[in-house]
């Protein structure tokens, strides 16, 4: 009766909360609203720290390099011995807007293409957003502003070709700060060149570059969604002689951070290996390792491996640049890649961590052209699209997602979740939330035999080690001075006693399992970008990848020593779905089977389930603390799973509590011993090399002494 009454009095408070909320939303709605960025932050890219160029390394000295934003260039200069070379540069400054971001238009993105230096200035998704307001689309890609040690400003954008070498000339071109020539313009394509000089004025070559935006029209399902660009780059050969070059290609720079809890920007790289059919291999780079090593090798083309694509991530969206036409070993040796403008460890992260490909030397004869092609995804890291379209697949392109997986959430339990929440997120109405809510079901469901099973288990034991505890007791001061013959003893106790002591590990299994799933989880809420900006009820919990912010907190955010760290960041915001987790986790302690005092008073051995209890009360609070800043979509899991823990509870002490009754009624049985189970036979072995050990250990140390 206690126990239905508790249960009542939580869903009856849990009502009322929810009609509090609503009515404190329409009667104050500015005290609810997220906490904004300032306006600085908002209009004006985080600084570029600039990185220092490997002197030795010609082909990479991209490391701190961009483009003065001062006046376009029509020549350029090396630091290499006689004439410089020219370049014939255009005249029409304007951008070119490819694609766009109209909800019911026919393409994926929007591109600002730039004729200075023929780049990619930003890149914005149709299909996604910038906040939860939905009012911006989401910029993928951004310039990236720093000011140089001469005071000039410097500007980053996407896809440049920093520089242009003739390696038999012993001569290169800067191709990033100069005005490109307009070619065709249409709406989803344009072309941009360049002409390289001699000294004499003699044209040399002719670099054309293309960008061409495949149409993609809205689809009612995501995963059928492509986010692909080409990008050609083609080198002419305009004299009479043939010349050997190396082009460098930049990859995308301005990438947002996009977790609150700590750096989610980071680099992957994969290869083909050879005899390896089944897919590339790949590896991440944490911002940090790039910023403590500076330029760091991403893979290159040689007899055993070629680079299959290298991507510039974070949280949620990626973008992946591989060399045309690539999916198995038996492409060209063409290429090397590493990280390009690097960090200095003394200079807080900007957005300007990204990738250069650095072609190996390539002969062009005269009058003919080489090209150096590109294909290129800018979008969401979705699993559901990676697994949808071929070439994502044949590509791997979901080691992007898989690589962040923790250890203790292996991959296919990540990929189940993402299934299972995608499945139930299909039934009417469509929410995410909800889907939580059914998969805490699922789980519950699969788990409550092993559960029950374990908590039967565990009262019996109790009660009968309380009939044993003075039989153990004799046996233990009778062989006192013989280890063996003391376990031997015990042991016949409970074999006749029908007790396997090796099923007590059984009664922590149910939290063991959950471990891995609670794992599962975080990763896919980290990794699902399809929950990004999903709501749960839309006025409390509007985005069920970040903190609920019940209530946000004017000024500056609150830091408290020591607690900050483990918060995951400093207080921004009241969050209360932390703190009813920790109450549901208190009132379910209430139900976790109790001890047996007087047997461990009898025994002089400390009571084992009261100290889970009071460790379980103690993780209470610090789940609290720990999860504060977690995304509100794992704290409603676990919130929903202490919950429906306390209705499983109070049924399986309702079944124990009957289950005595039952055997109180019933004539008793002679107990009848059991014959040794496999666990009971390993145990005992474990036990008997473990005497052993220390047996032969003492006669070492008596033979020492003599």
């Amino acid at each position: 009766m206690q126990g239905r009454r508790t249960i009542i009095a939580l869903m009856a408070a849990m009502a009322a909360f929810y009609v509090w909320l609503y009515v404190s939303h329409r009667l104050f709605p500015e005290a609810f609203a997220p906490p904004r960025p300032p306006a600085e932050a908002q209009s004006r890219p985080e600084a570029l720290p600039a990185g220092p160029e490997s002197p030795g390394d010609e082909k990479s000295s991209l490391a701190a390099t961009g483009h003065d934003t001062a006046e376009p260039t029509a020549s350029s200069t090396t630091p290499s011995s006689g004439e410089e070379l020219r370049i014939e540069a255009g005249e029409d400054s304007e951008p070119v807007i490819l694609g766009g971001t109209d909800p019911r238009g026919p393409y994926p993105m929007a591109l600002t293409v730039l004729s200075q230096g023929a780049t990619v200035g930003e890149a914005r998704l149709r299909d996604f957003h910038k906040t939860v307001a939905r009012t911006e689309p989401y910029m993928i890609c951004r310039p990236v502003e720093h000011t140089g040690g001469s005071g000039s400003l410097q500007r980053f954008d996407s896809f440049a070709l920093p520089k242009l070498r003739f390696e038999n000339l012993r001569r290169e071109v800067r191709l990033d700060g100069v005005l490109w020539r307009k070619g065709p313009v249409t709406a989803n394509s344009a072309e941009f060149s360049v002409t390289v000089l001699q000294p004499d004025g003699r044209p040399l070559a002719r670099v054309v570059r293309t960008y061409s935006l495949p149409e993609q029209p809205p689809h009612r399902n995501r995963r059928f969604q492509t986010y692909d660009l080409v990008l050609s780059n083609r080198v002419e050969n305009l004299g009479s002689e043939p010349f050997s070059v190396i082009l460098v290609q930049r990859g995308p720079v301005g990438f947002h951070r996009e977790q609150s809890r700590g750096e989610d920007r980071r680099l992957v790289s994969a290869v083909w290996e050879r005899g390896q059919p089944s897919g590339p291999s790949a590896r991440g780079y944490y911002r940090t390792d790039v910023a403590k090593h500076g330029r760091l090798d991403l893979g290159r083309d040689d007899d055993e491996q070629r680079i299959a694509w290298v991507a510039d991530t974070n949280q949620y969206f990626t973008c992946i640049m591989a060399p045309a036409g690539r999916n198995g070993f038996d492409a060209p040796a063409r290429y090397e890649a590493a990280t390009g403008i690097t960090l200095t460890p003394d200079v807080e992260p900007g957005d300007d961590l990204t990738f250069t490909y650095t072609s190996k030397p390539t002969p062009v004869a005269p009058g003919g052209f080489e090209a150096f092609d590109f294909e290129v995804y800018i979008g969401p890291k979705s699993k559901p699209t990676f697994d949808t379209h071929e070439h994502y697949r044949t590509r791997d392109y979901y080691y992007v997602i898989r690589e962040t997986f923790p250890f203790c959430a292996p991959a296919a339990l990540v990929g189940l979740m993402m299934r299972l929440l995608q499945l139930f997120h299909g039934i009417p109405p469509h929410n995410y939330g909800l889907a939580i809510i059914f998969l805490v079901l699922v789980v519950k469901g699969i788990l409550h035999p092993v559960s029950k099973k374990s908590q039967v288990n565990m009262s019996r034991m109790q009660k009968q080690m309380s009939v044993l505890q003075p039989k153990i007791k004799a046996a233990q001061e009778k062989y006192a001075n013989d280890r063996v013959a003391m376990n031997n003893a015990v042991m016949e106790i409970y074999r006749e006693a029908g007790v396997n002591p090796a099923t007590q590990m059984l009664n922590c299994l149910p939290m063991m399992l959950q471990i891995p799933i609670w794992a599962a989880l975080w990763s896919a809420l980290n990794a699902a970008v399809e929950m990004r900006h999903a709501p749960f009820d839309g006025w409390w919990i509007r985005d069920l990848t970040q903190p609920d912010q019940f209530f946000a907190f004017p000024g500056h955010p609150i830091h408290i020593p020591l607690l900050s760290g483990m918060m995951g960041g400093p207080i921004t915001a009241l969050n209360l779905l932390p703190i009813l987790l920790g109450i549901s986790q208190i009132l379910q302690t209430r139900y976790m089977p109790r001890g047996n005092p007087e047997a461990a008073a009898a025994t002089g051995n400390p009571d084992q389930l009261e100290q889970q209890r009071k460790m379980m009360m103690f993780m209470s609070v610090f789940f609290i603390f720990l999860l504060y800043n977690a995304p509100s979509g794992l704290n409603l899991y676990i919130m929903a799973s202490n919950i429906f823990g306390i209705i499983e509870q109070w049924r399986i002490r309702k079944h124990m509590a009957e289950l005595e009754a039952r055997e109180a009624s019933a004539p008793p049985k002679p107990a009848e011993p059991r014959p040794k189970s496999w666990i009971q036979r390993q145990w005992e072995s474990l036990q008997k090399e473990a005497e052993e050990a220390r047996r032969i250990q003492s006669q070492r140390k008596s033979r020492q002494r003599t």
